[in-house]
C-alpha cells in the first residue's frame, strides 16, 4: 500500500480487521503497520498512540450499531437496540473487552443515549434510566458468546423493569 493512500479511515478499517484476526491482546501498532505495508513510525503521523488507535477501533465498530424504529413501543425499541448491540459484539472479536477498556466516544454515547431515552419514555427517571442502561450494557457485554443467555437475560430484565414502572 502506498503511504500517500494512508489515512485514518484506512488505518481504522485495517485495525478492525486485524482485531478480528488476532484479538485485542495481539493487536499492536507494529503488527498493524506490517499489515498496511508501512513502518510503525508512519502510523504515528495519523494516530498518536495505541490508546488512540483502540478508541478509533471502538468507535468504528459502534458507528452504525443502532437502527431503531421510533414508531415501536418502548419495550420493542429497547429489545431491538439490545439485540443490535449484541449482534455488533458477536460480529467482532474481543469487543466486550475493548469497550470495557476504552472510554466511550460519540458513537457509544449516542447508543447509551438511545437506551436511556427509551427508558425515560417508558417512565423511568433519567437517573434510574442511566442505572438501568448500565445494567443492560453489562448484560450485553457479559453474554456476547451465549445468545440463549442473552435473550433470557433481556427478558428477565425487561419483565422486571416493566413491573417497576409507574402505572
Amino acid at each position: 500500500m502506498e503511504k500517500r493512500g494512508l489515512n485514518l479511515e484506512v488505518i481504522t478499517r485495517a485495525a478492525v480487521t486485524l482485531l478480528d484476526q488476532v484479538g485485542l491482546a495481539e493487536l499492536s501498532t507494529r503488527r498493524l503497520a506490517a499489515k498496511l505495508g508501512v513502518q510503525s513510525p508512519t502510523l504515528y503521523w495519523h494516530v498518536k498512540n495505541k490508546a488512540e488507535l483502540l478508541d478509533l477501533v471502538a468507535e468504528a465498530i459502534c458507528a452504525d450499531a443502532f437502527d431503531i424504529d421510533a414508531t415501536l413501543g418502548w419495550r420493542d425499541r429497547l429489545t431491538s437496540a439490545l439485540r443490535q448491540f449484541h449482534t455488533m459484539h458477536a460480529a467482532h472479536r474481543d469487543t466486550a473487552a475493548l469497550l470495557r477498556e476504552r472510554p466511550p466516544g460519540p458513537a457509544r454515547l449516542e447508543q447509551l443515549d438511545t437506551i436511556i431515552s427509551t427508558l425515560v419514555d417508558a417512565g423511568l427517571s433519567p437517573t434510574d434510566a442511566a442505572a438501568c442502561a448500565r445494567l443492560l450494557t453489562a448484560h450485553v457485554l457479559d453474554s456476547v458468546l451465549d445468545s440463549d443467555h442473552f435473550e433470557f437475560g433481556v427478558s428477565v430484565i425487561i419483565d422486571g423493569l416493566e413491573r417497576r414502572l409507574p402505572r
